[in-house]
Parts: C-alpha cells; sequence; structure tokens
C-alpha cells in the first residue's frame, strides 16, 4: 500500500509539472526493442479475460474469493464504461489527439490503437483493482509492493503503447484501488457467513 501512496503522490505531482502532452511524450518517447515486446505482453495483465481466469483459479480453493474478486471486476468494468461512454467520450486517446501520422509518437506493431474514449484507463483500473485484491485476499501485505509495481508498469505500458495518456493512467489506478479496497471489506464477512472456505476443491 505504501508504494501505491508513493505511485499517487509522485504521479499527481508529476501531472501537475508538465502538459497533457509533455507527460505522453516523456513516457512514449523512451523507447526500445525489448520494452516494444514486453509491454506489449505486460498490458494483458490488465485485461479483464486475465482477471477472470484469476478468478476462475479461485473457484478451485475458495467461492468466498472468487464471488468478491467477480464483484469487483464487475464493478470496476461498469465504472470505467459509464465514465469512457457517459461523462468523458469527448476525451480523445494520443491517436484522436496528435493524429495518427504524427512522427513523434511511438507505434508498437501489432497494437489496436483507438481514438476516442481515452479517460480513464480501463486496463489500468483492472490491473489496480486485481493487485489490491490478491493482497487482501491472502493477506500479503509485505509483498504487496510487488503487485503494486506489476500494477504500475501495466499502466506504463497504456502509454508507451501510445493508448492512452498518463492521466488516463492516474485516475484507473484510483478506480481500481478504491473499488478492491470498498468492495473487499465490505463483502468479506458477508461472503464468508455463506460459503465459508469451500471451493471445488475443498467441499467440507
Amino acid at each position: 500500500m505504501y508504494a501505491y501512496l508513493v505511485f499517487v503522490l509522485l504521479g499527481g505531482g508529476y501531472l501537475a509539472a508538465y502538459t497533457r502532452a509533455e507527460s505522453f511524450f516523456m513516457v512514449n518517447g523512451l523507447h526500445a526493442p525489448w520494452a516494444d515486446v514486453f509491454f506489449n505482453y505486460l498490458t494483458y495483465a490488465g485485461d479483464g479475460a486475465f482477471f477472470l481466469g484469476v478468478l476462475l483459479v479461485l473457484l478451485l480453493y475458495r467461492y468466498r474469493l472468487a464471488l468478491i474478486g467477480l464483484a469487483i471486476f464487475l464493478t470496476t468494468s461498469l465504472v470505467v464504461q459509464l465514465l469512457k461512454h457517459l461523462f468523458f467520450s469527448h476525451v480523445l486517446r494520443p491517436v484522436g489527439y496528435f493524429g495518427a501520422d504524427n512522427p513523434q509518437i511511438h507505434f508498437v506493431e501489432g497494437v489496436v490503437r483507438h481514438a476516442q474514449n481515452s479517460f480513464p484507463s480501463g486496463h489500468t483500473a483492472t490491473a489496480f483493482a486485481l493487485a489490491l485484491f490478491v493482497v487482501m485476499a491472502f493477506n500479503i501485505h509485505k509483498q504487496g509492493w510487488l503487485l503494486a509495481v506489476l500494477a504500475m508498469l501495466v499502466g506504463y505500458s497504456r502509454v508507451y503503447l501510445a493508448v492512452h495518456f498518463p492521466v488516463d493512467v492516474y485516475v484507473g489506478s484510483i478506480i481500481g484501488v478504491v473499488i478492491a479496497w470498498v468492495g473487499y471489506t465490505r463483502l468479506n464477512d458477508v461472503v464468508r457467513g455463506k460459503f465459508g472456505d469451500r471451493g471445488l476443491l475443498n467441499r467440507g
């Protein structure tokens, strides 16, 4: 959690110090062939399918955790999509903002880029929600910084791959963390009372 607080403070200062364009190119402009491959694959850790895959594994061990995780995932997805399409549909992604033929933008081959619905970043919200959920579910707070760093790298990948601006990532992370924290703390005792610690491999 401390790693995320550092991220929030430094990220807020970063966004306050630089313009939308400057903050984007400071990340997207630093690239290398190995990073193209690394971030192109890492970004899928923020995909909804990845979160659902984790939940399927959790079904084997704890119905409780799978149900809580599903509630967190659905709530995060709903909030992000409502913001994207109802309140901030006018916010352009980098391709729409700068133009698809802008030579300053570093594009990674094979990445699908859209022009609209940039704010907030759904992949980032999902990655941070999953990271905090896992930390709370398995009580691994001392190791939580590793998952926090992984989630931050997912957010970084969204800017590196030229599909989001840093502010999209920053707000997406806050959405994911808040929903995961509220969801887990509110639902854990309620769901435990009904399912205990049963799972598909532990029906006792």
